[in-house]
């Protein structure tokens, strides 16, 4: 009999361990309700009153009653859905229905260079401004830290946090705005242009109407711009 090595079972366990998310991130269930909508994620429990408990791809943990169930699939592979609808989530995209975010690959495939290229700068307007607020932030705590009530003038200290508190917030809402505004562009044109059934073109179909409006952005550039947008519909 050979001598067990604590050591060495304890090196293998966790270098098994370390393969377990991977694993997990690989599959999926998927819950068919009988309302015809369907929920994604990694069943976590099947209790005795019979509800299913699952972790949503959105990390969130919902309950699913029977009677509401459909039917169960233990082994739904993740596929790529587009060119469906798709919805801004932070500075980044996912797809409507199956609420996953588009990979770098289908930024590439359905993406012209217009709609990338705006979607690129958009996300790196939005990420900086919030870096601003961060640091700006940052600044109104150190300009309180640095404030003596029992001082005639304050020092310069005092106004160089304050000073860079206000500028930085400033920047971070006018560099958060530029982006929600062109990640927002994105998302309405490709889903006008691209996903022919999603909801968008559902409500405009039988209606016909045209939209005036100034605009923080030229969608054939990367920089920023200011111009006016007019969109019709019919």
């Amino acid at each position: 009999m050979g001598h067990f090595n604590e050591k060495r079972f304890l090196l293998v366990t966790l270098y098994l361990l370390c393969f377990i998310p991977l694993a997990f991130s690989q599959s999926a269930n998927a819950i068919y309700l009988k309302d015809g909508s369907r929920i994604i994620g990694h069943i976590l429990e099947l209790d005795s009153v019979g509800d299913v408990k699952m972790l949503t791809m959105d990390g969130t943990m919902v309950s699913v009653p029977k009677a509401r169930v459909d039917e169960i699939n233990w082994s739904y592979v993740m596929k790529d859905p587009g060119p469906g609808a798709i919805y801004r989530y932070g500075d980044v995209f996912r797809w409507k229905y199956s609420d996953t975010e588009l990979t770098d690959k289908n930024y590439e495939k359905y993406f012209d260079d217009d709609l990338y290229h705006t979607y690129v700068g958009g996300s790196n307007q939005f990420n900086l401004g919030g870096a601003c607020w961060l640091y700006g932030i940052t600044c109104a705590v150190l300009t309180v830290l640095n404030f003596d009530p029992k001082a005639d003038h304050q020092s310069t200290a005092f106004f160089a946090y304050a000073g860079g508190a206000n500028a930085l917030i400033c920047l971070g809402c006018v560099f958060t705005g530029i982006g929600k505004a062109r990640l927002n562009w994105v998302e309405r044109t490709f889903n006008s242009v691209n996903a022919a059934d999603n909801e968008l073109s559902f409500s405009t179909k039988s209606k016909s109407y045209m939209q005036f409006g100034p605009s923080v952005l030229m969608t054939a550039q990367r920089d920023l711009g200011v111009g006016a947008t007019l969109s019709f519909s019919f």
